[in-house]
């Protein structure tokens, strides 16, 4: 076996299935949403595709060194002029200028890096479906129990509806994700069945994806928060809003973070 043509080949192979599951881990919905809907993209989860990923970037990390190990003599031929070493070669410089430009772009967020990072992210909130949210960070690890608590629902109530809907479990001590996979179903189905039984129900401790296109009083019915209590809390901080204002249309206008923005909510509902 020839083992340039072999590291070469290695190297260009990994680099290909980086290239997709970057592309994949670019659109995707946020974990708190895949884990709680049982998203999948060609057979695998989100967890799944950042391990391959990850392995994927060790694999071309170690072969593109050896790559450039049997390719030395070009490499250093790049890095001469008339015969002499240069490192600052123009070819260098230039290369070296694109590199630190794309790094400082996206740290400081101006355009056009700043774009290309929203576009992501403004896909993922499409990707991210109505009630795609759960109340809580990785609410599917909860017990049915503790998860009854947490929601303010009612055990027994929650009982006779996830099994008039043909859901089999063995205890109330199984967290939803392992009812879920029990039942073929995804946590959040489990969710939607129990979710009216609920005396009081709570907002998502993080900000929920996709929820910046969404007006106040749609936010009222999805999560039935006390919209009089938030727009009252949102006027004490001189924030002019309406049942039909946006998160996004709120934040541009008074120069605000959406998470800032979704920490007002939540202070808002807190019983005083």
């Amino acid at each position: 076996m020839k083992y340039q043509r072999f590291v070469s080949l290695t190297a260009g192979l990994s680099f290909v299935l980086i290239f997709i599951s970057s592309g994949v881990l670019y659109f995707i919905p946020d974990r708190g949403v895949t884990g709680w809907t049982n998203w999948t993209f060609l057979g695998l989860d989100k967890q799944q595709w950042d391990n391959l990923h990850i392995n994927l970037g060790i694999l071309f990390l170690v072969f593109i060194v050896w790559h450039i190990y049997f390719n030395w003599k070009p490499i250093k031929a790049y890095l001469k002029v008339k015969k002499k070493w240069k490192v600052f070669t123009k070819e260098f410089n230039v290369a070296l200028i694109v590199t630190v430009l794309f790094a400082a772009g996206t740290i400081t967020m101006t355009l056009p890096f700043s774009f290309l990072v929203n576009i992501g992210n403004g896909v993922k909130a499409i990707n991210s479906l109505d009630d795609g949210n759960p109340p809580f960070g990785y609410a599917e690890y909860a017990t049915l129990e503790d998860f009854c608590l947490l929601t303010h629902i009612d055990k027994a109530q929650a009982l006779q509806r996830l099994k008039a809907k043909g859901i089999t479990l063995s205890s109330t001590k199984a967290t939803l994700k392992e009812i879920a996979t029990a039942n073929d179903t995804s946590p959040k189905a489990l969710f939607l069945i129990i979710r009216d039984t609920a005396t009081k129900f709570i907002l998502p401790t993080d900000l929920p994806v996709g929820m910046a296109r969404k007006s106040l009083a749609r936010l009222q019915q999805e999560y039935w928060m006390e919209l009089d209590r938030f727009i009252a809390h949102l006027t004490h901080y001189g924030i002019k809003a309406t049942p039909e204002s946006t998160f996004k249309k709120l934040a541009k206008n008074h120069d605000l973070h959406p998470a800032q923005l979704y920490n007002m909510l939540l202070a808002s509902q807190v019983e005083r």
